[in-house]
């Protein structure tokens, strides 16, 4: 999608129902199966649902390891499969909230999943947002911009292709000084 800039793509959206479908109970297993691969050394996962101060500093799962790390996930789903991360940068048009992208969450990690293919990319929450900095404006200009409507306000979000970001992650850790 390189080259549709300005492209703006308006979906339906219903933020209760969304976030209802991403604490869904039943997918439980599927998170446990996830951090269990991702994370050999894992004692325990916990996670933090409903409206409570960790959610707000984006905190839906905390792992504790068995060298007594822990480690804190904000978990994004996508119903179906796509070539494409979406970046929320703005959450609410009317109020002028920042998306996730631009607030200073309390996470290591991003964990994006594909719930039909059950393929999640387990994103450095530092790293995204060094390469957000670096790229952000640019990819605005490029990708898509998805523009999520909701009863009263609308979310807007760049659907970066999948491989740039994370190329563009990959640059993020090299620090030249």
């Amino acid at each position: 999608m390189a080259g549709q800039a300005g492209a703006i793509n308006l979906m339906a959206n219903n933020f209760n129902a969304d976030l209802a479908y991403s604490q869904t109970a039943s997918e439980e297993q599927f998170w446990a199966d996830v951090y269990r691969k991702a994370f050999p050394n894992i004692v325990n996962q916990m996670p933090c649902p409903g409206d409570y101060e960790s959610q707000r500093m984006g905190i839906d799962r905390v792992i504790l390891l068995s060298n007594g790390m822990t480690l804190r996930v904000d978990e994004k789903k996508r119903r179906i499969e796509y070539s494409d991360i979406l970046i929320e940068f703005l959450s609410n048009d009317k109020t002028g909230a920042l998306g996730w992208i631009e607030k200073n969450l309390a996470i290591n990690y991003i964990a994006y999943a594909f719930m039909e293919s059950r393929r999640v990319y387990l994103l450095d929450w530092m790293m995204l947002k060094r390469a957000w900095h670096k790229f952000g404006d640019d990819w605005k200009r490029r990708y898509p911009i998805i523009k999520a409507q909701n009863k009263t306000y609308t979310t807007h979000s760049v659907a970066v292709p999948t491989n740039v970001l994370l190329g563009c992650m990959r640059t993020a850790i090299i620090i030249e000084v």
